[in-house]
């Protein structure tokens, strides 16, 4: 394998508006998703809330730990709503970040989970949760968004993703497939121009794979940190 795609400058007639609408169509997706994966967590904690209420007001014996159960769930809820809202806030404001292709991935896999489900999509992630590299955080978190994306299109209807993260000798890589199910190659196009776009950015070695029988394999390779 060739050493990663070093980031170069900023052509000087790059269109903004471009960039503009490759986040846009990230951020409409994460959107959609938030509004749903957050309306879940919020309304079982409002239930078991009124069950505690319920079991509170008819004196329940503390020895039967009815309590414990529904503060348990309120307490993953919780949780859950947190973590969702800080991962969107990460996607959101990325410059900050440090490049984390682990954490990139992972991020991209809870953003756009009710995506994949809505699609009909099984999920898969293995690796390690972290993994620093040699990477731009402001260009690192979409470059991966996308892919993950354009595999999920690939997928759609019955298929699956699966997300393998390994360091390999000096690189660090990142491969995604989609296949399996009916898949909507058009709907994959505008992602996969901005994983290519995003690539040189990032100072990824990318390498795409979209066979005529269906499905894709997208390789996003990064030098380890300094």
């Amino acid at each position: 394998m060739g050493q990663p795609i070093p980031r170069i400058a900023r052509a000087a007639g790059e269109d903004p508006q471009q960039r503009a609408a490759d986040r846009a169509r990230l951020l409409e997706r994460v959107a959609v998703g938030l509004a749903h994966e957050g309306k879940n967590p919020l309304h079982n904690m409002a239930l078991h809330l009124q069950l505690m209420a319920e079991k509170l007001s008819s004196r329940v014996p503390p020895a039967g730990s009815p309590i414990e159960k529904h503060v348990g769930a309120l307490r993953d809820g919780i949780g859950r709503v947190d973590q969702l809202l800080r991962a969107f806030g990460e996607f959101a404001a990325p410059e900050h970040l440090a490049p984390d292709l682990g954490a990139a991935a992972s991020r991209a896999a809870q953003l756009f989970g009710y995506d994949a489900r809505r699609a009909g999509v099984q999920v898969s992630q293995r690796g390690p949760p972290a993994a620093l590299v040699q990477s731009d955080p402001a260009f690192l978190g979409d470059l991966v968004a996308h892919a993950f994306v354009a595999c999920i299109e690939h997928a759609r209807d019955g298929g699956r993703v699966d997300l393998d993260l390994e360091s390999r000798g000096a690189v660090v890589v990142l491969e995604l497939r989609g296949d399996g199910g009916l898949g909507n190659r058009e709907n994959a196009v505008p992602h996969l121009e901005a994983v290519r776009r995003l690539a040189l950015e990032a100072g990824c070695e990318l390498s795409i794979e979209t066979p005529t029988a269906g499905g894709a394999r997208l390789s996003l390779s990064f030098l380890h940190p300094r």
